[in-house]
């Protein structure tokens, strides 16, 4: 950002510019202090899953937890068993599934795997969940160094309130209770802030501040690398949006770009080196992988915020001047609705631009406009009834890989800007004289307080049938098994057959799955496939007539050519019930086989002579 320049006495008063003042830097302790502040109300808002970290899973809206948790443990799993970590056929057998286009997080699982040797890949998830925004949260305050000028307390506590309000913005507050382990580590939007500063500023001498533009650009390349093995659609945000704050900048001071031009030119390079060099391989997977969608994932005109939740908190907020009927008008489910300022911050973010003297504000604050613009998504959305007003995220929609990004997951950007705007506040608001000093305070106080997390986290049961946590001898990796009840998307334990098959080891395959992948009839396939055993298992479960010995044939003969060798039933588990001991008769007919009751699971062995492997 420019840097100031003072009228010194001379002829004609003439403008020398003067040496930047160096950002006031806090010593190390500080961040420590801080960090374990920011854990304390983590683990505070997360308190529940304490009583049994290994037996609870955070977040209670979808199925995305036990998909986590099947991911943390596959990457350890993977490396420890010579397989490709970013390619896999234990889940979807016998297409496979391409981690880069699920939500594998595998550079985080590499983080924890520690964890998840130690207490398995739930420990690991929980332990992902508390810690991801006091991460995200600290890097906010290393980002800010370059904006926060005042020294000593002030300084400090600019930082320290702006990253405890990007770490427990209403976005992650939002996608924690949704269990989205992938953007609750939002570390690239703090770190691109910091890096816009160094791309973007003006050197002390009045032209651009670009020093060392390879090396630079090579931190920029290693931050976009880190984030593709991470999660690929917070990458493609976070570079869209360093290109807006380029474009503003430059719309702002035009007589720069030249200046500016070269060392961008180099720094641009370096990135795109190191990108090409380290990102090769995901890169690719991404682009021409095997096993990758061949159409669009969704409908990118549904993916986009409400209006409303602008100024409509959900019940993760404290405080909450809307009716809670308000929010359950909202588009989406809970865990996308992670938009709310609220009025007392809109008020506060007007005031700061209007008084503070600020280049770097005014560009936060036009990033945040335009990032919220663009999380509405294509057109309007107002309390789920969408309006006939498009809007410019829809030039985004027909362009390939841009258009599998969810605009509603913007908002993480504008999160951010709210952030380092308040701490850039804090950090120059006027004090004097005392009845502008009151009113400041006050304001800021107000709009705080309006960004409280609720106590609304939530946790559900992780248990384990003691079956898959020892399958020696019952089960090995040649086996592909049909797990009953049928593995889905749905928020009500639909995937929990995935945890238990990541519980064993995992010691087997499993046909189907919660994935985003493809196989030879479908462009896209989001979850495990419905068969003729399966579809019989829910008819029976239903109380419906049985199917007919013409129709088990079928089934029996469709399991064969799908390869599985192995059924398991678990009873008492099925989100929808039903009658489980007509479950278990419908799996001996269609296998031909009695049955073996061991550890609370059924397993049935299917006619299947080839082997996997």
């Amino acid at each position: 950002m420019p840097a100031a320049t003072e009228t010194t006495p001379g002829p004609r008063h003439a403008r020398v510019p003067l040496p930047p003042r160096r950002a006031w830097r806090p010593p190390a302790g500080r961040y420590v202090l801080l960090g374990l502040g920011y854990l304390l109300v983590s683990l505070w808002l997360q308190r529940r899953v304490l009583a049994d970290p290994s037996g609870l899973l955070i977040g209670h809206v979808t199925a995305d937890a036990d998909m986590f948790a099947w991911w943390l443990n596959w990457f350890p799993f993977a490396v420890a068993h010579g397989e490709n970590p970013l390619l896999t056929d234990w889940m979807h057998w016998p297409y496979g599934l391409n981690a880069l286009w699920n939500t594998a997080v595998p550079l985080l699982a590499l983080a924890l795997s520690p964890v998840t040797a130690a207490a398995g890949s739930i420990t690991a998830f929980n332990v992902g969940v508390v810690l991801g925004p006091v991460v995200s949260g600290l890097l906010m305050v290393l980002a800010l160094g370059p904006y926060v000028r005042s020294p000593g307390a002030r300084g400090l506590a600019a930082r320290g309130v702006a990253g405890l309000l990007y770490a427990f913005s209403p976005f992650h507050l939002a996608h924690a209770v949704a269990g989205h382990l992938n953007l609750l580590w939002s570390v690239l939007p703090p770190v691109l802030l910091l890096l816009a500063h160094h791309l973007f500023a003006r050197g002390p001498d009045g032209g651009p501040g670009l020093r060392r533009p390879w090396r630079l650009g090579a931190l920029t390349g290693l931050a976009l690398v880190g984030q593709l093995v991470l999660y690929t659609q917070t990458l493609a945000v976070g570079v869209i949006f360093l290109v807006l704050t380029a474009v503003v900048l430059a719309l702002r001071f035009p007589r720069r770009i030249g200046a500016a031009l070269p060392g961008l030119t180099r720094a641009g390079a370096g990135c795109a080196g190191v990108v090409a060099v380290l990102g090769a391989y995901p890169l690719y997977l991404v682009l021409a992988g095997p096993a990758r969608p061949r159409s669009a994932i969704r409908d990118v005109h549904s993916t986009g915020a409400d209006l409303a939740n602008v100024l409509v908190p959900t019940r993760m907020s404290a405080v909450r001047l809307a009716p809670d009927s308000a929010a359950d008008e909202l588009a989406s489910h809970i865990g996308e609705q992670g938009g709310y300022v609220g009025p007392a911050m809109l008020a506060l973010l007007v005031v700061a631009v209007l008084v503070i003297r600020s280049t770097a504000l005014r560009v936060v604050a036009a990033i945040g406009a335009l990032s919220w613009l663009c999380s509405l998504g294509t057109a309007v959305v107002l309390f789920d009834e969408q309006l006939p007003i498009t809007l410019p995220w829809a030039a985004v929609a027909e362009v390939p890989l841009l258009s599998q990004v969810e605009p509603v997951r913007i908002q993480i950007v504008t999160a951010l800007c709210v952030a380092a705007a308040v701490g850039i506040w804090i950090d120059r608001m006027p004090l004097a004289p005392a009845p502008t000093a009151v009113a400041a305070l006050l304001l800021t106080g107000f709009a705080l307080v309006s960004w409280l997390p609720a106590d609304a986290q939530e946790v559900r049961a992780a248990s384990t049938p003691a079956f898959f946590t020892d399958t020696a001898g019952a089960l090995d990796p040649a086996d592909v098994v049909e797990i009953y009840p049928r593995i889905t998307a749905g928020w009500n334990d639909g995937a929990v057959g995935m945890r238990w098959q990541a519980a064993s080891g995992p010691d087997f395959r499993i046909r189907g799955g919660y994935f985003i992948g493809a196989d030879p009839d479908d462009d896209v396939v989001i979850q495990s496939r419905w068969n003729r055993y399966q579809i019989g298992a829910r008819w029976v479960a239903d109380g419906k007539n049985d199917p007919s010995d013409a129709y088990a044939a079928r089934a029996a003969a469709e399991l064969r050519d799908l390869g599985v060798t192995a059924i398991t039933v678990v009873p008492g588990a099925s989100p929808e019930g039903g009658d489980d001991d007509r479950v278990r008769a419908w799996t001996q007919r269609v296998t031909d086989d009695p049955g073996r009751y061991d550890g609370g699971v059924w397993l049935f062995r299917t006619p299947v002579a080839a082997p996997v492997g």
